[in-house]
């Protein structure tokens, strides 16, 4: 596989990024141990003693959100950084993601022709863009049926063929903003459309690359991982969180019944019995 340069996003003050990021970075290096990995992060000092290329984010965390309006926002300005200073194959990895063996291989096949996201979502997702159409600096965007968006838990773009659909995504992401659109997965709708307009086919990921991002999945990795930074200390490693639907199931059913002991221990009403 060409060298590629992989890049982590975390900011804000939640903890639970950084634990994410440290096992989703420990997957990639048992994978490819002499993987270029660059943070960009408004933490830099968090990730100092990693062997890694730390980016800190300073004014641009708040102008890439456009002041925090549109948080994924940050994930096509992110990109499009890396591609102009790295050039080359840039891989951006959400951190509630792993890796598994097979995809480096896997990697190199969906990008051979085009650039790569995690997986196929849907086509047409927003019915009510039908027929509408905005004026971007690239030209007229107009949505159709054949819309399509992937989840962007993963972007792989090349610099040379790919940086001019990586910044029409921020355009376009703007340009429905402008008008009203707030929906959540505007960012990577906006990526999807900017790439399939290239021409080019969007190669996916999964299997090869796990993204975890429902909530009740979130919470029983946190557990997990936690358990693991401390047997570990975050050294590489084959995936090794097994998440069966019925483990993530029982786990969620026994964080609930905690919470509900805990919040009836705590009430005014116990305390005076």
């Amino acid at each position: 596989m060409t060298a590629a340069t992989f890049l982590y996003l975390d900011y804000g003050p939640s903890p639970l990024i950084g634990r994410e990021l440290r096992y989703c970075l420990a997957t990639l290096r048992a994978e490819i141990p002499q993987a270029r990995v660059v943070v960009y992060t408004d933490k830099p000092l968090a990730y100092s003693a990693l062997g890694l290329t730390v980016r800190a984010l300073g004014e641009d965390l708040a102008r890439w959100s456009r002041a925090g309006a549109i948080a994924h926002r940050l994930k096509p300005c992110v990109l499009a950084d890396a591609l102009s200073a790295y050039g080359g194959l840039c891989v951006l990895l959400d951190t509630d993601s792993y890796i598994r063996p097979g995809f480096a291989a896997a990697l190199a096949q969906a990008t051979r022709d085009g650039p790569a996201m995690d997986h196929h979502e849907c086509d047409d997702p927003f019915p009510a863009l039908k027929g509408g159409s905005v004026w971007l600096p690239q030209g007229q965007y107009i949505y159709e049926r054949s819309s399509a968006m992937y989840n962007s838990g993963l972007i792989a773009a090349q610099a040379e063929r790919d940086s001019a659909a990586v910044a029409e995504a921020v355009a376009l992401i703007d340009a429905l903003w402008e008008q009203g659109q707030r929906d959540f997965r505007l960012e990577q709708f906006a990526i999807s459309e900017a790439f399939r307009r290239q021409g080019r086919p969007i190669g996916e990921m999964r299997p090869s690359f796990q993204h975890y991002y429902r909530r009740s999945l979130k919470r029983y990795m946190h557990w997990r991982i936690a358990a693991w930074l401390k047997r570990t200390g975050g050294a590489p490693t084959r995936p090794c969180i097994l998440h069966s639907r019925n483990a993530v199931r029982v786990f969620n059913i026994v964080a609930r019944v905690a919470r509900l002991w805990r919040s009836q221990a705590s009430s005014p009403d116990s305390l005076s019995r």
